[in-house]
């Protein structure tokens, strides 16, 4: 099955879903899709009594919105985790702490699936056995939308493959 069928086979199903730009005037020259856990966690954390946790979601949505938009990307907001074979990506909300971090995968270039979403603060550091763990469950929300196997570029695995307008690995400031 092609990707784009099976993208559209999930929405249909209620397996993925549309992330939409905050400001509704803008373009959209990305696609950002959500796995049914991570559009609950979003939905769910912006409901929250407490202002800051809203708050926090509140800057999650606007980082993907900011995606969705073509604005400038870089590591900062998304990047590919190791080892970059198995297509592990996060989007990092970094603000207000403690932070949050959306797992995902590109199914092609410019459209990236965000399968879930935990604080940075419960992953460990990078390798550790709460990190790798989020990895696996990024492949198992993966499958269960019934997506193919993810874009990929080996053996360079070049940022601008991935994201092809308005992005950099790292910014080069000229000297």
């Amino acid at each position: 099955m092609l990707i784009d069928d099976a993208i559209e086979a999930a929405k249909h199903a209620g397996k993925l879903f549309l992330a939409r730009p905050v400001a509704f005037w803008t373009g959209e020259p990305r696609v950002f899709l959500m796995c049914q856990p991570l559009r609950c966690a979003i939905e769910t954390g912006k409901a929250n009594d407490d202002e800051k946790v809203r708050e926090r979601w509140a800057t999650l949505e606007a980082a993907i919105s900011h995606f969705i938009e073509g604005g400038l990307i870089t590591e900062d907001l998304i990047k590919q985790l190791k080892p970059q074979n198995y297509e592990h990506w996060e989007l990092r909300s970094r603000k207000p702490r403690p932070s949050l971090r959306v797992f995902g995968r590109f199914a092609k270039p410019d459209v990236f699936v965000g399968t879930h979403v935990d604080r940075r603060d419960r992953l460990g550091g990078m390798w550790s056995p709460e990190f790798e763990h989020e990895k696996l469950v990024c492949e198992e929300h993966w499958r269960a939308a019934g997506l193919p196997d993810t874009f990929s570029d080996p053996p360079d695995f070049r940022y601008e493959s991935y994201i092809t307008e308005n992005a950099a690995r790292k910014l080069e400031i000229p000297k």
